[in-house]
């Protein structure tokens, strides 16, 4: 219970923690503190959370390999222990999540940290005007993403909540969450809400998804001139100074790669692009193609294979769920920075541990050597 009861309050206390800290605060410390019980409690009390972890060991030949080529390239030491500490974060969450005793309460924590951020970006708009102002713009946090994740937890909740009243809530959370994803005007969010929906269409009825699909494609080729002009007046596509911006992040990492394809430029890696030093980029690809080369983003690729073969165990009603939360918050993570986000990645962290724990099929207990042994007759 203690493990459930950590992990939820670190998800509350993410409600007053800022989402680009400049140092340690007293609350990012308790925060951390809070992941940190939540992650070893798990780990001492639950073998399944113990056999989890265990999927994420080539991370950790990875991140040593890592360390070892940025050590030899002279990268900053505290720069490289920054760089591993979102890995670290996530296989706490996964822990504290796979070993919660109440994994609908860390659902309904991470929900309620989506909801409120979610209504304070909202009030804090100065105009609905989407066109001129985001969400983003008014309150930061929203660039993280877990918006999405709270899209995840309230439909996953609905398989589980039989009251009314709380079935009512989890809908309403819901709605109102699509309208800050809207709000949000992020492309990468947008499109990754979409992608999930239409992946959770696609395995519950394949036909439909195709069908959908279909319609999609033909409604683009018909009203392509209405749909250019949306997209450059409320996605911003005609504002190429942030789009180039990143694109010269990218490239400026592919190119270190290139130079250096098998291992990369080593945890702690640095690029200068624009004339800033910059630590991490806007594309999460790139970003370990620069710092591990191919066989350390290999190494990494390895647990999300793992991962997806376990959703596949999982009922199709909740498969569906899982997996179309998973494409929607990846795609996002794959354009932006938040996978170094240290209030996101525990968080998604805790939300995939308790997803596969109540999803996933537990073993039977091991009978006893007693009760094998014969019962003896009555004389």
């Amino acid at each position: 219970m203690f493990t459930t009861v950590f992990a939820a309050a670190a998800m509350v206390l993410t409600l007053a923690l800022p989402p680009f800290p400049q140092g340690l605060s007293i609350p990012i410390t308790m925060f951390l503190l809070l992941v940190v019980l939540a992650g070893f409690g798990g780990f001492l009390r639950s073998s399944a959370a113990r056999a989890q972890v265990t999927l994420l060991i080539p991370w950790a030949l990875a991140l040593v390999v890592g360390l070892g080529v940025g050590t030899v390239g002279g990268n900053s030491l505290g720069q490289s222990l920054e760089d591993i500490l979102c890995y670290l974060l996530f296989a706490l969450g996964l822990c504290a999540g796979r070993a919660a005793s109440r994994p609908n309460l860390l659902f309904a924590a991470a929900l309620l940290v989506a909801v409120v951020d979610g209504l304070a970006s909202l009030w804090l708009l100065p105009s609905w005007d989407l066109s001129r102002y985001r969400s983003v713009y008014n309150y930061f946090k929203m660039a993280i993403g877990h918006p999405l994740v709270g899209l995840f937890c309230a439909t996953f909740l609905l398989h589980f909540v039989r009251k009314r009243s709380l079935r009512r809530l989890c809908s309403l959370s819901h709605a109102l969450l699509v309208v800050v994803v809207i709000a949000t005007v992020s492309r990468g969010m947008i499109l990754g809400m979409l992608l999930g929906w239409l992946t959770s269409l696609s395995v519950r009825s394949p036909r439909r998804g195709a069908l959908v699909i279909g319609l999609a494609v033909l409604a683009v080729v018909l009203f392509a001139t209405v749909l250019s002009d949306f997209a450059v007046t409320y996605l911003r596509l005609g504002q190429q100074g942030t789009v180039d911006a990143r694109v010269r992040e990218i490239e400026e990492c592919l190119h270190i790669f290139a130079e250096n394809p098998i291992f990369g430029a080593g945890l702690g890696a640095e690029l200068e692009v624009d004339g800033h030093h910059a630590s991490y980029v806007h594309n999460m690809v790139a970003y370990h193609l620069w710092k591990f080369g191919l066989f350390g983003s290999a190494l990494f690729a390895l647990p999300i294979f793992a991962l997806t073969r376990q959703a596949l165990r999982a009922p199709v009603h909740l498969r569906a769920t899982i997996l179309s939360g998973a494409v929607a918050v990846l795609f996002y993570v794959v354009t932006a920075a938040s996978y170094k986000s240290y209030i996101l990645v525990p968080m998604v962290g805790i939300v995939v541990g308790a997803a596969l724990q109540v999803s996933l099929p537990r073993r039977p207990a091991m009978p006893s050597p007693a009760a094998h042994q014969p019962v003896p007759e009555a004389s």
